[in-house]
């Protein structure tokens, strides 16, 4: 385990703020953020998103499953509403989705697209790399930082609060991007809420962070983003977590259960 600052300012002060699974999250007493203090070593950081394996008082899997049409009903709706329907359709760009998973937004995007839109996607976790490229997705693990090919668009879905430190990854994802490309990145608004407000489990150390508008704003500055377009909705939750939600839904407000969506433009 490796103890760590708060990777939007620094700051080493924080406060408890919610244990699971052995792990401890804490609240920075200067900008808000949360995060798993002290955290797993980057070796097991890796392992654990190429297995789906996290360790802790008990084995956490994280695999999932493939999600198929509504996802991609739930992909559309989003993609839609950040660029406008019609937005892809014959555009013939280059899109890096990193954490694909099993490929639903590159299949999304083929539909939004017309099938013009090149796309790939970066997957560590073996089996839902495996899967997308049985259904003939170019998904695969690679190091998105060596020398090759720019994109258009980069995406990161449920992807930042996995990583150990989402300011540098994202200036390094910048460098990827053609001149004007954009980030489409979606996280959840939990920074700002005590953890009794959540209605779903924390999942650490597989979550690593929790942020919030303000905080992604800052972060997305210093990463070298100017911001397009901001939206936020009611959480969209996975299969295995709907339960939680249905016990919790008569006492969290909606305002709480955020996911946000963003647009950000390389500048320079």
């Amino acid at each position: 385990m490796v103890v760590v600052h708060c990777y939007v300012c620094g700051s080493p002060d924080h406060r408890p703020w919610a244990s699971e699974n052995g792990h401890q999250a804490v609240r920075c007493r200067d900008c808000g953020l949360v995060y798993v203090n002290p955290r797993p070593a980057l070796e097991d950081i890796s392992r654990a998103a190429q297995t789906g394996m996290h360790a802790g008082e008990r084995s956490l899997a994280v695999t999932g499953s493939y999600g198929g049409p509504k996802r991609h009903a739930h992909y559309l709706s989003r993609l839609s509403d950040l660029f406008g329907p019609g937005y892809f359709h014959g555009s013939g760009e280059r899109w890096l989705d990193v954490g694909a998973g099993f490929g639903e937004l590159i299949e999304t995007l083929a539909i939004a697209s017309g099938g013009t839109l090149r796309a790939r996607g970066l997957e560590p976790n073996q089996t839902k790399a495996a899967s997308a490229r049985a259904r003939n997705l170019d998904v695969s693990f690679f190091d998105a930082k060596a020398p090759g090919e720019r994109f258009h668009y980069i995406s990161l879905l449920n992807v930042f609060s996995h990583l150990p430190d989402p300011p540098t990854t994202l200036a390094e994802l910048a460098l990827l991007l053609e001149p004007g490309g954009e980030l489409v990145l979606q996280t959840g608004n939990f920074a700002e809420l005590d953890p009794e407000e959540i209605p779903v489990r924390l999942e650490l150390p597989d979550h690593l962070s929790f942020a919030s508008e303000r905080l992604l704003r800052r972060v997305l500055d210093r990463a070298g983003y100017e911001l397009v377009r901001f939206r936020s909705y009611p959480m969209y939750p996975a299969p295995r977590r709907r339960a939680v939600l249905r016990r919790s839904a008569a006492t969290v407000p909606e305002r709480q259960c955020l996911d946000l969506w963003l647009r950000a433009r390389r500048r320079g």
